[in-house]
């Protein structure tokens, strides 16, 4: 057998272990809308040891209980939402008798060209996976609620309706996104692991998201440093009358925190920063400022 083939085969028998070893930790989760029409169907994984599976909130947002929750190879479970994220379309579930291994989301963020797999259940097709590349990062997206989800992952890996809430992996089989927009093309959208540890823990301890703000509109911009283009916050306008902060400042740091993305800046706006007073470090015309700004809920 040529050095070849032998890599194709090692290759081969390396993804199906991987997905062998990842379907346990999946679930397909269905249920009745509140007309008692069948209200369709999604996919979900186990978050850690304590029957928490997280899944997008548009699978769950038309179901009423019970919410069936089948893991792989067993019988149905029930599940009950504890939490949701609408804008950044995640739900959590409690699933009292569930036990499986919890899969790991990865610290290190998706590159571009790494090999992925998404799992799930396309069109109602149990136990299924795709393979493909993450085509690209930091993308936006409109979900299905109607919102901008921020820093998705685009990958060309098959999504189709019913792999919403799966798994995206990476060929560790650690979490790099979760498969949220799909048209069963070559460019698919999924929620990423960045967002999901930054979300399913609060939704865990607090059952939604509550975040501060400093009373301005931003967006990001990519602009020229020292010879190098850099994405950089800027503010588009002021909604607080007594916000330190002017039209066109470019926010550099916010309690700490770099901040070059607006992910960056919903991190430091977080459930604890509320009603605290932020230090924040401006570039205003070219000069460097430091204010404190007082940031309220909303």
């Amino acid at each position: 057998m040529s050095a070849a083939l032998n890599s194709l085969t090692a290759l081969s028998d390396a993804l199906v272990n991987l997905i062998a070893s990842t379907l346990p930790s999946t679930v397909t989760i269905s249920g009745s809308s509140s007309n008692f029409m069948s209200g369709g169907s999604g996919s979900g994984w186990v978050y850690d040891d304590f029957g928490h599976v997280v899944t997008n909130h548009h699978v769950i947002a038309n179901l009423v209980h019970p919410i069936k929750v089948k893991p792989v190879g067993a019988p149905d479970l029930i599940g009950v939402v504890i939490g949701v994220d609408q804008e950044n379309d995640i739900a959590v579930l409690k699933v009292e008798e569930l036990k499986r291994p919890p899969l790991v989301l990865r610290d290190a963020q998706a590159k571009p060209g790494e090999i992925c797999i998404a799992i799930g259940s396309p069109l109602g097709l149990q136990e299924s996976a795709s393979l493909g590349i993450v085509s690209g990062t930091a993308r936006q997206g409109k979900g299905q609620d109607g919102f901008i989800i921020e820093e998705m992952i685009q990958t060309d890996a098959s999504v189709n309706p019913g792999n919403s809430g799966g798994p995206l992996i990476d060929s560790s089989g650690n979490v790099i996104g979760m498969n949220t927009m799909g048209h069963g093309e070559t460019v698919n959208f999924a929620v990423s692991a960045e967002t999901l540890a930054e979300t399913v823990p609060e939704l865990i301890s607090h059952g939604e998201i509550k975040r501060a703000s400093i009373g301005v509109s931003i967006a990001a911009k990519w602009r020229q440093l020292n010879g190098v283009m850099t994405q950089s916050i800027v503010v588009r306008s002021v909604k607080d009358q007594n916000s330190p902060l002017q039209e066109g400042d470019f926010i550099l740091k916010l309690n700490d925190i770099q901040t070059k993305r607006r992910f960056d800046i919903r991190k430091a706006l977080d459930r604890k920063s509320i009603g605290r007073e932020l230090s924040a470090e401006v570039e205003r015309d070219g000069e460097l400022l430091h204010l404190k700004i007082v940031a309220n809920g909303r």
